[in-house]
């Protein structure tokens, strides 16, 4: 009875491991079985179908043209051949055909893949400046387009910008302060010198009304101007200042922007003032429990 009853079991186990094997194999078989099935619904869509994109100005000066891709993506496993869908202009479409280059009107997603694109680059000089414009398309797949995402809108904008026509000698000058980050406005002047521009008077009224120190030696720092509107302060010394009769020095670094679109030049900078040797700026160190903002400064109009 005993050598029964161990067959018996025997034979179970046999059972089981076979039917085992057997559900592993098929199982195993359905995950590493990455053959694209040919009869697989599939829909396509745009990916990334809305963007607001701004051409830009090279450190040279020159104009930098929008550039980037619109992509197709394919929702559904990857098919056995190549898709290819048709790209249409929408008559909501603002910019004139002048104005862009689209390297294809038809997208082929390659078999066994999920997606492509096509590239799309504006002709800047060619655009109107400050007026947004809109790319809009159509994707079309036949009966495979999706729901939704089948449209595509870019908002473009050229910037405005117009350039030093005698380098820095534009932006020497004496300024006013139209809007200041923390109350304390500066007049400030500046000189050009050698490509870069010399400026005088920054950080005075708040050394004098917030920090509650004398200005007595410096004064003038030295910035950085970039063709393409971008001005840089490098960390410098800018000024010593006198407490109880002490002398301590303070250094300065900051970033900006000018612009020469207007009637009269104008200055973005913001900066901070630091102890010698310090990472961390007093306006930073003050914010936001006494100083509405974390970096001195604002926008410089000139006179």
């Amino acid at each position: 009875m005993k050598n029964k009853i161990i067959y018996s079991v025997l034979l179970l186990v046999t059972a089981l491991f076979a039917v085992s094997c057997e559900y592993d194999e098929t199982e195993f078989a359905k995950l590493t079985d990455n053959a694209p099935d040919p009869n697989a619904t599939y829909y396509v869509q745009f990916k990334d179908a809305s963007k607001n994109l701004e051409s830009g100005v090279a450190e040279s000066g020159d104009l930098v043209d929008i550039e980037t891709s619109i992509i197709v993506a394919l929702l559904g496993l990857p098919q056995s051949e190549a898709v290819t869908v048709n790209l249409t202009v929408d008559p909501s479409t603002t910019i004139e055909p002048n104005m862009y280059e689209l390297s294809s009107s038809t997208v082929t997603i390659p078999a066994g893949s999920t997606g492509a694109s096509v590239s799309f680059k504006t002709n800047t000089s060619e655009m109107p400046v400050g007026e947004p414009l809109k790319l809009v398309l159509n994707v079309d797949a036949g009966a495979n387009t999706a729901t939704a995402g089948t449209l595509l809108t870019y908002n473009l904008l050229r910037i405005a910008f117009c350039p030093l026509e005698n380098g820095t000698e534009d932006l020497a000058g004496a300024y006013s302060s139209t809007i200041d980050l923390n109350g304390y406005g500066d007049a400030i002047t500046t000189v050009a010198s050698d490509g870069d521009l010399m400026i005088s008077g920054l950080g005075v009224s708040f050394i004098n009304g917030f920090w509650g120190e004398a200005v007595i030696e410096g004064g003038t720092i030295n910035a950085k101007v970039a063709a393409n509107g971008v001005v840089t302060i490098p960390r410098q010394y800018i000024y010593t200042t006198e407490y109880e009769g002490d002398p301590y020095d303070y250094e300065i670094a900051g970033t900006g922007k000018w612009t020469n679109c207007d009637a009269k030049p104008t200055l973005v900078i913001d900066y901070d003032i630091y102890y010698v040797g310090e990472d961390t700026g007093l306006a930073a160190q003050y914010f936001p429990t006494y100083l509405a903002s974390a970096t001195l400064g604002g926008t410089f109009t000139m006179n």
